[in-house]
């Protein structure tokens, strides 16, 4: 493969941990979205993120080389996301933890406000 485009693809997947995808808006739409039929939401994250990189680098060859990738191509695709795996996954539990945090804030302040509502007007 072009160095160019493995540095591509390289920097595409950068950019995702780095917040160029909002990936807590996808976490959000999968949640809502996805929650009734998804057993791990963020499985099925990675697995968009995987399938998103996957994409971007299809269309960086149609423009590049006017051409899809080739098995060993699409090997060399393969092994950076093999190798980056951990770092993408990591980033995703990091961001679902602050989300269910939130939820959990969000839900003990509603809960503290009704207590404490009802404790006034007795």
């Amino acid at each position: 493969m072009n160095v160019l485009l493995r540095g591509s693809i390289e920097r595409h997947v950068d950019r995702i941990l780095e917040g160029g995808m909002p990936l807590d808006k996808a976490l959000l739409m999968f949640r809502k979205g996805l929650a009734p039929t998804v057993k791990n939401v963020e499985d099925a994250l990675f697995g968009y993120v995987i399938g998103r990189t996957i994409q971007f680098s299809f269309d960086a060859m149609q423009v590049h080389h006017k051409r899809e990738p080739n098995g060993a191509e699409f090997s060399e695709i393969a092994e950076i996301l093999v190798r980056r795996a951990m770092e993408i996954k990591s980033k995703i539990k990091l961001i679902a933890n602050r989300y269910y945090a939130r939820a959990l804030v969000g839900k003990v302040f509603q809960l503290f406000q009704n207590t404490s509502f009802k404790q006034q007007r007795n």
